[in-house]
């Protein structure tokens, strides 16, 4: 339950065996199922450190378990299967296929809540704000804000870079740097042949396009065409910002929306 896979250790075990048995190959049932018990018994000391006692340790603690796993099965499950069919002159044909899967799962549960909760912390941030007009026809309108003209006011206000964007492009940047800090920038997931990394980003980039697509639809129906520029504007730039990381899906879904504002 400490967040660590102790690979190092069930090699040594192994090796210890092959010091103590006279006739190991004679034994390889028992030694591989003592081997697939203990890893068994790790993922779910590593599952626990999650889920302690009820408790959620959060994000940070699924990708140290990430890591953990990713670690395992590039090194650490590789040398106890190794070791063991030397031990057991290749009398465990079963145990990798056992292990690996067995890290696996542990691994794509514990990515896969991960990805969940990069979800639904950016649709947050996808929330379109108010717009801004000075035209007296919008006072109806819930998705605008009338700002009166007085005699105090001599120039238009400077537009600002849209709070959205802002809290949007922040929440990928976040994202990023808690999976570069934990499983670095190059670290593959075995299953995907993917960096971690990518992965994380891509789900990020196609939750705060999808959020945003879904706002500038639910509000199109009553936009005028300056409006409709303006946020043509806005989703072009996040579609040029995003590209690399937008799965196929999530750009034709931004593409479509960015059609229909043009048609406006």
């Amino acid at each position: 339950g400490g967040g660590v896979f102790d690979g190092e250790a069930i090699l040594a075990c192994v090796q210890k065996l092959a010091d103590e048995l006279t006739r190991p190959e004679a034994c390889a049932s028992e030694i591989e199922n003592g081997c697939a018990l203990v890893v068994n018994k790790c993922c779910d000391g590593l599952d626990s450190y999650v889920n302690d006692r009820g408790r959620d340790r959060g994000d940070s603690a699924r990708l140290r378990i990430v890591a953990e796993c990713a670690t395992a099965l590039e090194g650490s499950i590789e040398d106890v299967v190794s070791q063991t069919a030397f031990l057991t002159n290749e009398g465990c044909q079963l145990l990798e296929d056992a292990l690996v899967k067995r890290v696996m799962d542990l691994e794509a549960a514990m990515f896969d809540e991960f990805l969940e909760s990069i979800r639904q912390k950016i649709s947050t941030y996808t929330r379109l704000g108010p717009m801004i007009s000075d035209d007296d026809d919008y006072d109806r309108d819930q998705y605008v804000v009338v700002e009166r003209n007085t005699p105090n006011k001599t120039k238009p206000i400077e537009p600002k870079f849209p709070a959205y964007l802002s809290a949007s492009l922040l929440a990928i940047v976040r994202c990023r740097a808690q999976v570069e800090r934990t499983l670095g920038e190059k670290t593959i997931r075995k299953c995907e042949d993917i960096p971690y990394q990518f992965l994380a980003m891509s789900t990020a980039a196609d939750s705060v396009v999808d959020g945003i697509c879904f706002e500038m639809d639910q509000r199109m129906a009553q936009m005028r065409g300056t409006q409709a520029d303006v946020y043509l504007n806005e989703l072009q730039f996040l579609i040029n910002t995003l590209r690399k990381y937008l799965s196929k899906d999530l750009l034709g879904v931004a593409e479509h929306c960015r059609e229909k504002y043009l048609s406006k």
